[in-house]
């Protein structure tokens, strides 16, 4: 199998449907900083040394995989979201914020590399956002939910810094 195809030569890609797009439509950016995310919290998931975390991590992982694929194709109801992944993250960010006894801030990242990495992909998790409000600006019928999903990431991410 060839990995390249030589169509993104001249500045479009080929979306999971089939669609091509110019590589500097905002859909593309945001489908390439949910990428970027992923990489981020497979660093992350390194880092950390407690399994269910890991596990939890990874499963976010897969949602963003999922979350991508249902940018490339809307059409697709199998990459749609539901309020289930939303509340999964609500309720483990209600879990970690029962450990935080200190007020939520801004916070200057550095404790140690485990913790500016989470900052790092909660920075990425916020830009993503951005991206997927510019791209449903754009007329791009993006699942609600999808969004709503990546708000309470980085949440998600904010806290787990902390803990």
């Amino acid at each position: 199998m060839r990995v390249y195809t030589k169509t993104g030569d001249f500045g479009e890609t080929s979306c999971v449907n089939g669609q091509k797009m110019s590589k500097n439509s905002v859909l593309i950016h945001f489908i390439g900083t949910a990428d970027e995310l992923n990489s981020h919290l497979g660093l992350v998931k390194t880092l950390l040394t407690n399994e269910d975390t890991r596990r939890f991590i990874e499963n976010i992982q897969k949602n963003l995989i999922k979350l991508m694929a249902h940018a490339s194709d809307v059409s697709d109801e199998k990459y749609l979201f539901s309020e289930e992944e939303v509340n999964v993250l609500e309720k483990e960010i209600d879990r970690l914020s029962e450990k935080i006894n200190e007020k939520l801030k801004f916070v200057l990242p550095g404790k140690n590399a485990t913790e500016a990495q989470i900052h790092i992909a909660r920075t990425v998790a916020r830009r993503a956002e951005r991206l997927f409000v510019a791209a449903v600006n754009e007329e791009r019928s993006l699942c609600p939910k999808a969004g709503a999903y990546l708000n309470r990431l980085s949440d998600y991410l904010f806290v787990l810094s902390l803990s």
